[in-house]
């Protein structure tokens, strides 16, 4: 075998073991969290495609409509309690501009917070595998946002088990102001007379009786 051909033949052995050495390190970095790279498609680099049926998973918002510039809470939890997630990715889109994430999250205590869009703050991902069966989160919407809102959500049961981009329930931000109730002018009672009041009216009469009586007699 000539020189060549065995650098050749050694080139391509470190590649491939290069290469097998990489997923273990890739899966350890996304063990701790979605990478920034995972912002546009949701889609973890585990290298299976992601699960095209219902997920187990749900993203449950506190509230569907809410006044501007009001945070809104959600529990990120399964279907089933016994059918737990390990890792997670979640962001807020307005509906009619669903390619970029917007507001901010607040963080959480098994979580942690990523920019996405050159946003800052706008996505929240898990910071461990460890099984979760509720991820409870905070999300205030853009200044003086008002419009409606989806959140989607990237949940990773195991490693090559993922649901990706499963949908919340839409919020209204800064909707329509309530109708206010009309008022009515309040209603004077009639005044009822007081017992004193009463019988200083009957005495009244009773004097004026006897005198009429008195004097036609």
């Amino acid at each position: 075998m000539s020189y060549n051909m065995k650098a050749a033949f050694t080139c391509a052995a470190v590649s491939v073991l290069l290469l097998i050495l990489a997923g273990p390190i890739q899966v350890q970095g996304l063990s701790s969290g979605a990478p920034t790279a995972a912002c546009i498609s949701m889609i973890p680099g585990h290298g299976p495609d992601p699960q095209t049926g219902p997920s187990p998973f749900v993203t449950v918002v506190s509230d569907k409509m809410v006044s501007t510039n009001t945070p809104i809470m959600m529990d990120l939890h399964p279907s089933n309690i016994q059918n737990p997630f390990k890792g997670y990715l979640v962001m807020a889109f307005d509906t009619k501009n669903p390619s970029v994430a917007i507001g901010t999250f607040k963080q959480s205590n098994n979580g942690k917070l990523i920019d996405c869009h050159s946003g800052l703050n706008n996505a929240a991902t898990h910071s461990d595998p460890s099984p979760k069966t509720s991820v409870k989160l905070e999300w205030t919407p853009p200044s003086d946002y008002s419009g409606q809102v989806i959140f989607r959500t990237t949940f990773v049961k195991e490693r090559m088990t993922f649901w990706v981009k499963t949908e919340s329930e839409t919020v209204t931000i800064g909707g329509p102001p309530s109708t206010a109730s009309t008022t009515t002018a309040p209603v004077t009672p009639k005044k009822n007379l007081a017992p004193s009041q009463f019988v200083s009216v009957t005495c009244g009469n009773l004097i004026f009786l006897s005198l009429l009586i008195f004097l036609v007699r």
